[in-house]
């Protein structure tokens, strides 16, 4: 009962951190990362996930760049509407948008495939691994949040980092410790009785 208590206050207090210290985030706690990651579900238990880490100043403020001009494609322009979101999320958001090369490592985590066009369900296969290193992180009292914005220049960045065609590109995470303008939960949803139904939608 204790290991489901401790899993529990995870899950509950996990959230987006992307205020991060440069201090250095050591191999050891990267390989805790990814070990918790390859204990995911995947289709067919195929593993068929990749993950490059990236610790490289020249290589982190390349993808930044990207990262940077995808945040402007996407919210820089106040003149154009842009997905709803709220002004605080925004704000930090914009701060990671601006920094990511400054976090001491990225992991950017890939699916492998057959080449064939790309489908949601594919992402059943690398987002789980995704989930589990943001909840190991948290549980080490590390920052990270799941960022998909560079996928706007997926082929630069493929190419930049050598990633051949049948693989994509599914999440990019910056690990570092808080810098304690941000912290963990206790954090906010919309209660079960609005986003589940019983037996058909919108019954409750």
């Amino acid at each position: 009962m204790t290991q489901e208590k401790d899993i529990f206050k995870v899950m509950h207090s996990q959230r987006a951190i992307r205020k991060l210290k440069t201090e250095f985030i050591s191999n050891e706690i990267v390989n805790t990362l990814l070990e918790a990651a390859i204990r995911a579900p995947s289709g067919a238990n195929q593993q068929s996930w990749k993950f490059i880490i990236i610790r490289n100043s020249k290589m982190k403020e390349s993808i930044g760049s990207y990262y940077s001009k995808a945040w402007e494609l996407a919210y820089g322009d106040d003149t154009i509407v842009t997905p709803k979101i709220d002004s605080k999320v925004k704000s930090s958001a914009a701060y990671l948008a601006g920094h990511l090369a400054q976090a001491p490592v990225l992991i950017l985590a890939c699916v492998e495939h057959d080449g064939s066009q790309e489908t949601l369900t594919r992402g059943s296969s690398i987002y789980p691994a995704v989930q589990n290193i943001l909840l190991a992180a948290r549980s080490l009292g590390i920052g990270s949040v799941l960022t998909t914005l560079h996928r706007r220049y997926e082929k630069e960045i493929k190419q930049l980092l050598d990633i051949p065609d049948n693989v994509d590109t599914a999440a990019l995470l910056p690990i570092g410790y808080p810098t304690g303008e941000e912290s963990y939960g206790p954090t906010k949803r919309k209660p079960v009785k609005e986003v589940s139904y019983n037996e058909k939608w919108n019954i409750n």
